[in-house]
């Protein structure tokens, strides 16, 4: 009963009795009212004159979106504090917009804003100037700045691995010249320090993150976009590996524009799957084992092409530090020992210099003439060009973007026949 005391003679513990509350038997359906609906989370969607600019995702460009419900005060200080970052990051990049930021003594980093100025360029003593932007940004003082441009643009897909060794051939070049090269882009944050750090991953045998960590403190708005990084990462992977990482046993390279507006530029583009199908009577091709360097040129190749691709062996030997012989083999008159590279089958020499196992090989040496679809392009934008055709051969709907103007004169040429004499 409730409120009964009792008593245990037994134990002697004196305990009062409780019945249980009525709400804990009591069955009886509870009437509730129904859930309020939720309004849909509603997130502004950004214009494209908001947009932030390309290369700036380390400057929190972004604020947070705002939701429709919750505490005014906390969003409000949320708001502020964003605003903050926002500021902070606009000034960091307008400050080092007017910057020439110096890497090494022959080279130094800028914004198209420093390269439009005649005065800063000649107080830094630049004499050579890269200009990675050539959509955006013409060669201002050509008549005063000896110039090389690059059409790169500032996407993750975008190729910088196969024009590093012009790069640096040109960085060298101003070196040995004594002269300084001003490497920029629109902002200077992407695609310049990507190309100056991979000069110092190799002219310093640094890794991809000590080379970073030079360039940002130099130029703090410092920010290769993750394809650019990634490209890095897999140099220092292919070329510094010890033991040599698998994909660096066998490596082959088609010659090909790197641009469609500068078609004359051919670079050794890197072919995924190398094997004998992946060749083309039309083009020159480079199959690096770590013994030899074969140049294979296909019947149809014509000169241009078959001289770059010689010259541009000769750039793996000495930036990749290679040790293997330059052979060059034409089409139908490959060696045997061509073919069991190509196959990733390793060649068994002899005290005698016998190619043992060779004989007992079959190689599936394709159609002819070779043919991949894949390359109709470049071969078609290179061979217009090489007419003094006009190129690119594409029709854009948006004539205001930075990929739609015309070729240029190439220099790379004339920069690749003076390195190698």
């Amino acid at each position: 009963m409730l409120g009964e005391d009792s008593n245990n003679a037994e134990t002697g513990v004196h305990w009062r009795a409780h019945s249980r509350s009525v709400s804990w038997t009591d069955q009886t359906p509870v009437t509730r009212k129904p859930p309020r609906s939720l309004q849909p989370l509603c997130i502004r969607k950004h214009s494209v004159k908001e947009w932030p600019s390309a290369g700036s995702d380390d400057l929190e460009d972004w604020l947070p979106p705002l939701t429709p419900r919750g505490s005014t005060k906390g969003s409000a200080n949320l708001g502020s504090g964003s605003g903050h970052v926002f500021q902070l990051g606009r000034d960091k990049l307008a400050f080092f917009d007017k910057e020439c930021s110096k890497i090494a003594e022959h080279v130094y980093l800028g914004s198209d804003t420093v390269a439009k100025n005649e005065e800063v360029l000649r107080r830094h003593g630049i004499t050579h100037v890269l200009n990675c932007v050539g959509f955006v940004c013409p060669e201002y003082f050509k008549s005063n700045f000896v110039y090389q441009t690059l059409w790169l643009r500032d996407s993750p897909s975008e190729d910088i691995t196969s024009i590093l060794y012009d790069v640096f051939d040109y960085f060298e070049d101003v070196r040995q010249q004594g002269g300084r090269v001003l490497v920029h882009c629109c902002q200077g944050v992407s695609r310049s320090t990507s190309l100056v750090i991979a000069y110092l991953m190799w002219r310093e045998s640094q890794s991809f993150e000590d080379a970073f960590h030079l360039v940002k403190n130099a130029r703090g708005i410092t920010n290769p976009n993750m394809g650019f990084a990634c490209q890095l990462l897999q140099c220092q992977k292919r070329v510094h590996a010890m033991p040599p990482s698998p994909s660096s046993v066998l490596r082959m390279y088609r010659m090909a524009p790197h641009s469609a507006y500068d078609p004359l530029h051919l670079v050794p583009k890197t072919v995924n799957h190398p094997c004998a199908h992946a060749l083309d009577s039309r083009g020159a091709f480079i199959v690096h084992v770590p013994s030899t360097l074969y140049v294979w040129v296909g019947n149809e190749c014509g000169t241009v092409m078959c001289c770059k691709a010689r010259y541009a062996a000769a750039q793996v030997v000495r930036y990749e530090r290679a040790t293997g012989e330059i052979v060059g083999v034409v089409e139908d008159e490959e060696p045997k020992e061509f073919w069991v590279a190509l196959s990733h089958k390793e060649v068994l020499v002899g005290d005698e210099e016998e190619v043992k196992n060779v004989e007992t090989m079959q190689v599936d040496v394709g159609l002819h003439p070779r043919r991949v679809e894949e390359y109709d392009l470049d071969f078609g934008i290179f061979h217009k060009a090489l007419a003094g055709g006009v190129v690119p051969p594409f029709s854009f709907s948006n004539a205001g973007s930075e990929n739609c103007l015309p070729s240029k004169e190439n220099g790379w040429g004339r920069l690749s026949r003076k390195v190698s004499h």
